[in-house]
């Protein structure tokens, strides 16, 4: 059992890698298009929306990195292995989105004293629309992964994605105002940008705080259920659970009869234990504690 999952790990992280390799060229090409023809006519709504979907790429580097590193099995230093990479990863993009929000407001606020009004042409309509499509295609594909891999590296990564279709839609709105004779809503629209994205970040920081705080990640009912579909356990309690959502450390304490031996016990522990990674495939591993009923409880005299 222990050589099938380590190859599923395996597994996983290629598909992984593999998903982010893909994005990261795609978000190459729509941020190259969107800078070079953001600085040729000087829309900064347009040019941040090119840094922000830099961002991705930068973000998808450090993803590819991080999910090379969780591969690694356990060793000595690391014995709960290192899957946690990818969620600092995660933590990662939260700040290259912090340094984004810095980057637009400073160039919004320039534009704004010192005024300006950018050139609009085809082509600029012809770039927005065209990445917007493509920015919708990635979201929809890395999301979709990301839900069948349980990542939550890509799942981070798809919503950094899906801020990029709100901006796009904000830049395209700004260019038909400029068209219309009101440049002042472009630096306005690189504001509402770094809002988006703002926003984005504070759900990225949400969702990998919640893994590093070692928040509640099973339900007890859900893992109680199966414990006590094992006829010989009384009872169980003290259940925990942690980690991220496909790579799951479980501890808990199951009540047997104290007048069994401690081999059958243990035996029994392993039935458990057994069951709860075949019902919870993304338990990585589930720490049994033996003890017998507490007081009061039928057939119990422990503690």
């Amino acid at each position: 059992m222990a050589g099938a999952r380590r190859t599923h790990v395996l597994n996983r992280h290629g598909a992984v890698s593999r998903v982010l390799f893909h994005v990261l060229l795609l978000n190459l090409a729509v941020a190259g298009a969107k800078l070079a023809f953001g600085y040729a006519t000087g829309a900064v709504s347009m040019i941040s929306d090119g840094f922000h979907s830099l961002t991705d790429s930068a973000s998808n580097v450090m993803g590819l990195t991080a999910a090379r590193a969780a591969r690694k099995p356990p060793d000595a230093d690391h014995p709960y292995g290192h899957r946690k990479y990818e969620t600092l990863a995660a933590a990662g993009i939260f700040v290259m989105l912090l340094l984004v929000v810095v980057e637009v407001g400073r160039a919004a606020l320039t534009r704004l004293t010192a005024g300006g009004e950018p050139e609009v042409t085809a082509w600029s309509f012809g770039v927005m629309i065209a990445t917007l499509i493509v920015n919708l295609l990635v979201v929809r594909y890395e999301r979709r992964q990301g839900r069948r891999l349980n990542s939550e590296l890509l799942l981070a990564d798809a919503m950094h994605t899906q801020s990029d279709v709100l901006t796009s839609c904000a830049v395209i709105a700004s260019l038909v105002a400029v068209r219309a004779g009101y440049p002042i809503l472009d630096p306005i629209a690189a504001l509402l940008i770094g809002a988006f994205i703002a926003r984005s970040g504070w759900q990225v920081a949400r969702d990998t705080s919640r893994i590093l705080s070692d928040r509640v990640v099973m339900e007890e009912a859900d893992i109680r259920k199966v414990v006590m579909s094992v006829p010989e356990v009384m009872g169980c309690h003290h259940i925990r659970s942690r980690g991220p959502a496909d790579h799951i450390f479980l501890d808990l304490h199951v009540w047997f009869r104290g007048d069994i031996t401690l081999y059958e016990a243990h035996r029994l522990s392993h039935v458990v234990k057994d069951l709860l990674l075949q019902r919870y495939p993304q338990i990585a591993d589930a720490i049994i504690h033996l003890e017998p009923p507490p007081k009061g409880a039928a057939g119990g005299d422990g503690e």
